[in-house]
């Protein structure tokens, strides 16, 4: 008799630790569900003002059909930005289509600021939002492009291409573009 009397009191004695442990984890859902039913209805909504970088450019140039002069980059970005131009020639025939034969950009002198490297015309330094550089790469003198006369003929193309990259940080405009940045900000040609 008295060994059921020892079952009963220690199966009495898990039951309430149950029933005890149940209550605890009601009692402290019920209290984490309260406090977010009351943040969410009492938070007031904010609204994010995050404007993402877009760094964009483009080209401006004056044409007459055998003169380029004036030519640049605009940064249409909003941030600023270090702005470079390539200089790509071809030749076309009467049509306008592509032909071979070799093809010379003709000699011009940068604008002040402008160095090239590799094939590119960097601008020394960061260009404000909707700006252009304080000098042009080529200016009012332009370039004549050439009509050939020899076997292959046509005339001279030569396109403009501008590029962009924003200017901070700077450590990314040396890595992508290969140039060098110093304290002050200006690019110049890496050693």
């Amino acid at each position: 008799m008295r060994m059921n009397f020892m079952k009963r009191r220690s199966s009495t004695a898990s039951t309430k630790m149950m029933v005890l442990a149940i209550s605890i984890i009601l009692l402290l859902s019920t209290a984490v569900m309260g406090t977010m039913m009351f943040l969410v209805s009492k938070t007031p909504v904010v609204t994010n003002t995050f404007a993402p970088a877009k760094v964009t450019c483009e080209v401006q140039e004056q044409f007459d059909g055998t003169v380029k002069k004036d030519v640049t980059a605009k940064n249409t970005s909003n941030i600023d930005a270090y702005l470079r131009i390539k200089l790509v020639s071809y030749r076309v025939n009467t049509d306008g289509e592509r032909i071979g034969g070799t093809v010379v950009i003709p000699n011009f002198t940068p604008g002040s600021g402008w160095f090239e490297q590799d094939g590119f015309y960097y601008y020394h330094k960061p260009v404000a939002p909707g700006e252009i550089p304080e000098v042009k790469l080529i200016g009012d003198s332009g370039i004549t492009l050439v009509t050939y006369t020899d076997a292959d003929g046509g005339k001279q193309v030569i396109e403009v291409i501008a590029e962009a990259i924003q200017a901070k940080p700077t450590s990314v405009v040396a890595d992508q573009w290969n140039v060098t940045v110093n304290d002050s900000g200006t690019i110049s040609k890496k050693n």
